[in-house]
């Protein structure tokens, strides 16, 4: 398959397919995510979502297809490797060192140094900076294991910007949150959005797609169906 650079898109997935003994998980799917944009990626369990997001971040070895971000042909072999590229993802279930303090896990891997040392100092105020951009109520040093799991959705969201990711995939990112938190959640989408990134929004919930997206895509069975943008009162079909 022959790839072509495409500007306008941050993130393209082209025609991505996934077997697993007697099952075809994904068939020729498409994912095309626009800077400045938020894109639902919506399906069943089982539909294939998570399948396509393992092929980008090298979970999971595609049998066809292309990854191209900025542009330009990847296969990131890690989501470490993906990370450090610019492709973040804050988890449903999140995966943190509890009895760590939060400004250790935001830089847990990537510590600032000084004179050979942790600059503790340094790596508080730029979680401070981040957390304050974020308008985000918590004390960098703070152990996670006492904040509440809201708390610490919004700690992997300062992450994943805290690595100036250009994508930012959002698994069910309201499922523990109350009304509240889901508006401030909503705020920080948009400040995202406003930055230039292109955010991949997963949820069930129909009234945040339309509230939050403006483009959607639909898996069943692992196949892709007719992609569409939101016009404000109906989805359009996008071309393919």
């Amino acid at each position: 398959m022959t790839t072509q650079q495409s500007p306008s898109y941050l993130l393209e997935m082209l025609g991505i397919s996934k077997s697993f003994p007697g099952v075809k998980a994904l068939d020729k799917v498409n994912l095309k995510v626009r800077p400045h944009s938020v894109h639902a990626l919506m399906g069943e369990n089982g539909a294939g979502k998570s399948t396509l997001l393992k092929c980008l971040f090298g979970i999971y070895e595609k049998d066809e297809g292309d990854i191209l971000f900025l542009g330009q042909p990847v296969n990131y072999q890690s989501s470490k490797e993906a990370l450090e590229a610019g492709v973040s993802m804050v988890h449903q279930e999140l995966n943190q060192v509890l009895q760590s303090t939060v400004m250790d896990n935001i830089w847990l891997g990537r510590y600032p140094l000084k004179h050979g040392f942790v600059d503790h100092q340094k790596m508080y105020d730029e979680t401070k900076q981040v957390f304050d951009e974020l308008d985000i109520n918590v004390d960098p040093k703070m152990k996670m294991a006492n904040l509440s799991v809201s708390q610490r959705q919004m700690v992997e969201i300062a992450k994943a910007f805290s690595y100036d990711a250009k994508i930012v995939i959002m698994d069910e990112p309201t499922s523990s949150l109350t009304e509240k938190e889901v508006n401030h959640l909503f705020t920080i989408i948009k400040k995202l959005k406003d930055k230039g990134c292109g955010i991949v929004y997963i949820s069930h919930k129909m009234e945040e797609i339309f509230a939050v997206c403006d483009e959607i895509t639909i898996l069943r069975d692992g196949q892709w169906l007719i992609p569409a943008r939101w016009k404000g009162w109906i989805w359009m079909p996008l071309s393919p």
